[in-house]
């Protein structure tokens, strides 16, 4: 049986201001001349633009300095004309040198406990929600999200990158935050034949290895007997390998033994982990452009590939022992340094209390030191993207221009993280130095001075497993088309159509985090040693572990295991061998099973972890473009409107509760007595359904630009613009429960009947097909003085986004009908709900100091500073990534500022062109700002402290055609420090200190 659930809503609003009297006077001027506006794929969109070019760097900040004097909507940019010419080393890092970007240093921001290669998603102005596009069409990577992982696009693709911070009505829709669009070189962007490549080699310090880059680039132009040709083909190749320390302390627990008669709060000993990444990307693009001889068609075939993997593999200590949370007291003739608060700073962490098994041998009882996990992880992550696109514009004549738009996005993403953990025993001493890195030591269990015991396989066991798999597989087809007439006279210069089609298929397979014990003292099995030989549990087992070495571990000076430094762990290649994995432990008879082994699993899934879903997107605009003059101040601006009507159908099905009484209990089963109604609807049924919903808009925007003088400018623009639900969020598996059922009895004692029962309610948990998508109404006030001839500029902008129908969790009641009986259930998870508002300023100034003597007028600086400040904007809590809403439940405190935004941004940049030399020294600074509402591990808010980092480039030209160079990230070799929130009065304690490599690399760059 299918069922199927529609939701409607119609939205037709127009822009909520009135006209002043300047408005008034600007719409009843006449036009003064005529615009064609050129498609985003061959230039820039004129926009409020700050740029960093690297094509001879002075000459292209001054053509990208005439870009943003002459845009009509708001926009920054990155140019890199040459192929490998982006400013920083990956997509993510040149990015965040534009103002109002800031980036997460870790592997995602739900996950403040794996440091990131290259970083991870992208905060504009302070929200997460951009759109990306290749080549202005809307492109993506299949997880559960929406956009595109920009760290997996190979840099040596790109032409350039810009970010729309407002929208115009001939702007695809989504990208309340920003739209951040990569574009790809064309052939017909140089009239001559171009020959390129760099090669170079990265040398990551901390891990100590060196990996090979390598791009490519053909491109040229042919003349033909009907016009020209062109064909361009661009190759890249890289690898990059990284380490990261981290030191974590852990959560903090209040105990139950007074010290010196207060009550204090010890954390779970701490979280030692060593992680090493292994990145590997691949990309080609490929353009095929005709232009006929009157140059009236101008055709444009592209296919763009970007296939990446990140494998990383971590060993990890970190104490695993709830029964003792709150019984940790100081060894023997030892005492807790704690705060007047009492709060734990220093001390030698042991216990007394849990029951340990019965081998007292290995764990006496008495004092002795916790139980800590030894884990051994291997996760690895394949993406891929293949996006071909073909346009192609007709200008019959001045008056009339026309554009056809076809693109096929198809994209696939997979995860393999599998974990085996064996444990020990250890006393932890933390000696904390406020911000700084704390001073760790791991000692014997016993304290007892002796040396040795963790490299002995006797004192180890087989502890658990945990296994989660990805497997998500989407595409997209769509078509656009548009037309622009150009009048000749009157205020309106050009008036331009458009209609766009989508369709996004998608479906995301996520499955849950599968932990499960191996052996433990506790289980029904028993603990299985490291070193078990014969008929002994685990001795199949035997030789399944290996030495590890935690020497110069975060660079030294931090930990302190009385002589030794390593500690025995799970052989990597029992995590990498996931398919034999159950079979290995198959003689411990565990806990754990492997994902595919669960109850109604489809492969490694069950039903409630697969998402399928259907999304189709039509729209309309109409934009006109105008011109006038008022007294000696003449402006240009546009205006638009653009519907869009958006359907979501998402599969899925709804398992109703089971009342059914027990026949063999006919008197004493509660359920047996229900109400007629409530007992058909408990029948422990499940029904397929698809659910359809249905949101239309009309978005308003207008751009305006007055030149105020020769040298200064004024930018208004505005816009409603929205932002789609991400896609794990609809998912559509509806699991009812009835809870707190009531019971009415006669009698008393043996005598006392079962009358009645009833259930009080009935709940869920889900993810939300019916979601609307979150609206903002957007609105930027800039003011723009460019003082010099060359690259000399001085510009600020205000904004403003006053924001509604934020995505977050939360209840609410739907009706659910079974076996003809309707009950309301009261549904957790997505929603939409809440408004409120981001707001800030920006400013940036660059300049080449021309007017300086000799070798020093070939310095130039560059800097910009962002403010940002929200009110009333909600933390989401939600995961998409997880099958419903558990995950962003429970959030620990309440009135916690939102994730990912800084209020001080700022990125200060020296440049030197000059005899041959290009030189670069950039920081990139961003504040204090929460990094995650729950973590993972410590289910705590997590944030991420101030910080900054330094990475400089120098190249030199040895001929016309070859220069050389080196580039070098976290010069300063920058630790990223995070704390944990431990009350609602938001006092923080330390959690942790992440070290990784500095990157050094030597370039050798050729353009012919």
């Amino acid at each position: 049986m299918k069922k199927t659930i529609k939701e409607n809503r119609t939205i037709n609003q127009r822009p909520n201001f009135k006209l002043s009297i300047i408005s008034s006077a600007i719409l009843s001027l006449p036009m003064a001349t005529s615009l064609w506006a050129a498609e985003p794929e061959d230039t820039a969109k004129t926009g409020d633009i700050e740029v960093i070019e690297v094509r001879g760097t002075r000459s292209n900040l001054i053509d990208a300095q005439n870009m943003k004097r002459e845009g009509e909507t708001v926009l920054d940019a990155i140019s890199a004309k040459d192929i490998g010419s982006l400013p920083d080393r990956s997509v993510l890092e040149a990015i965040v040198r534009l103002p109002g970007v800031s980036i997460e240093r870790f592997a995602g921001a739900n996950d403040p406990d794996h440091y990131g290669v290259e970083g991870s998603g992208v905060v504009v102005r302070g929200l997460t929600h951009t759109r990306s596009e290749f080549n202005g069409r809307d492109t993506f990577t299949a997880d559960s999200g929406r956009g595109l992982s920009f760290q997996d696009v190979p840099p040596e693709l790109m032409g350039g990158v810009e970010l729309y911070k407002n929208q115009s009505a001939d702007m695809i829709e989504g990208g309340i935050a920003g739209t951040v669009n990569l574009i790809t070189r064309k052939p017909f962007d140089s009239d001559e034949r171009v020959l390129a490549f760099t090669v170079d080699a990265t040398h990551s310090d901390f891990i100590d290895e060196t990996t090979p880059s390598f791009s490519g680039l053909y491109s040229e132009n042919f003349d033909i007997s009907n016009g020209r040709i062109g064909v361009l083909f661009n190759y890249s190749n890289s690898e990059l390998k990284a380490q990261s320390d981290g030191t974590q302390i852990g959560r903090y627990e209040l105990q139950n033994q007074l010290v010196d008669g207060q009550q204090v709060m010890v954390p779970r000993t701490t979280r030692l982990t060593r992680k090493q990444d292994d990145r590997k990307r691949e990309g080609f693009a490929s353009t095929v452009q005709w232009e006929n001889e009157d140059r009236t068609i101008l055709a444009t075939a592209q296919f763009i590939r970007s296939d990446s993997s990140l494998a990383w593999t971590e060993n990890a200590i970190e104490m695993a022992d709830d029964a003792v949370i709150n019984d940790l007291i100081p060894a023997a003739g030892t005492s807790f340094e704690v705060t007047d608060q009492g709060l734990f700073e220093s001390g030698l962490i042991t216990s007394t209390a849990g029951w340990r098994g019965n081998d007292a041998e290995r764990q006496p009882g008495g004092e002795f030191g916790a139980q800590h996990a030894m884990i051994t992880r291997q996760r690895n992550q394949d993406s891929l993207v293949d996006d071909f696109g073909f346009n192609i514009r007709y200008r019959p004549n001045d008056t009339w221009a026309f554009n056809l738009d076809l693109q096929y996005v198809n994209s696939t993403s997979e995860i393999l993280d599998f974990s085996v953990m064996g444990a020990s025993r250890a006393v932890v001493g933390i000696a904390q130095h406020g911000d700084e890195h704390p001073d760790i030591s791991i000692i014997n269990p016993a304290n007892n001075g002796e040396t040795g015991y963790f490299t002995n396989p006797h004192n180890y066991f087989w502890r658990s497993a945990m296994d989660h798999i990805s497997d998500n597989e989407g595409n997209e087809l769509a078509f656009a088309t548009d037309a622009q007439y150009t009048l000749d006279e009157g205020f309106f210069t050009s008036l331009k159509v458009g209609v766009r089609h989508a369709k996004r298929e998608q479906i995301t397979r996520q499955s849950t985090y599968n932990w499960g014990w191996l052996s433990e003292a506790w289980a029904g099995n028993g603990s299985a040693w490291f070193d078990a030989e014969g008929d002994e549990l685990g001795a199949s087992l035997n030789n399944q572990y290996e030495q590890i070495s935690f020497d110069n571990f975060a660079r030294g000076g931090v930990l302190n295991s009385a002589g030794e430094e390593a500690f025995l762990f799970p052989k990597v290649s029992l995590a990498t061998d996931y398919t034999n994995a159950e079979s290995a432990f198959a003689s411990l008879t565990p806990g754990w099973s492997a994902l595919g082994s669960r109850d109604g699993a489809e492969g490694h899934f069950i039903p409630n972890e697969i998402n399928d879903t259907v999304e189709t997107s039509n729209a309309i605009y109409v934009k006109a473009n105008f011109e006038g003059e008022i007294g000696d101040i003449d402006f240009s601006g546009n205006l638009g409107f653009r519907y869009v009507k958006i359907e979501n159908d998402t599969k899925g099905f709804i398992t109703f509760p089971d009342s059914v009484g027990d026949p063999a209990q006919p008197t004493t089963d509660p359920d047996h007595f229900l109400p007629a109604d409530q007992a058909a609807f408990g029948d422990a049924g499940s029904v397929e359904q698809t659910a359809s919903s249905s949101y239309s808009n009309v978005l308003p925007s207008v751009n305006v630009k007055f030149n105020l003088t020769d040298e200064l400018l004024l930018r208004f623009g505005f816009s409603e613009a929205i932002a789609l639900p991400d896609l794990g969020n609809l998912r559509n598996y509806v699991a009812i429960t009835a809870e707190d059922q009531v019971i009415t009895y006669t009698g008393d004692g043996d005598d006392r009947e079962i009358t009645d029962a009833r259930y009080s309610r009935y709940t869920a948990k889900s993810g939300n097909p019916f979601l609307k998508p979150m609206e903002s109404y957007s609105y930027d006030l800039a003011l723009e003085w460019y003082f010099a001839e060359g690259v000399g500029s001085l510009t600020t902008s205000l904004f403003y986004k006053d924001l509604s129908n934020y995505f977050i969790n939360g209840s609410v009641d739907r009706e659910y009908t079974n076996n003809g009986s309707t009950q309301i259930v009261q549904v957790d998870g997505a929603t939409n709900g809440d408004e409120g508002s981001i707001k800030g300023a920006e400013i940036a100034y660059q300049q080449f100091f021309d007017f300086l003597p000799g070798a020093f007028s070939g310095l130039g600086i560059q800097f910009n500073y962002t403010y940002i400040d929200e009110e009333g904007s909600p933390n989401p809590g939600l995961s998409p990534d997880k099958p419903n809403s558990e995950e962003g439940e429970g959030i620990a405190f309440d009135n916690l500022p939102l994730e990912g935004l800084s209020q001080d941004n700022f990125n200060l940049v020296g440049m030197y062109e000059k005899y041959g030399v290009n030189a670069r020294i950039a920081y990139n600074w961003r504040s204090d700002y929460l990094l995650t509402t729950k973590d993972v591990i410590t289910q705590l808010p997590i944030y991420n402290k101030a910080g900054g980092q330094v990475d400089a480039s120098i190249f030199y030209d040895v001929s016309e055609n070859i220069k050389v160079g080196l580039q070098g990230s976290n010069l300063t070799n920058e630790v990223a420090h995070t704390t944990m929130q431990i009350d609602n009065d938001g006092n923080q304690a330390s959690r942790s200190w992440f070290v990784s490599d500095r990157r050094f690399s030597l370039v050798v760059k050729g353009n012919f």
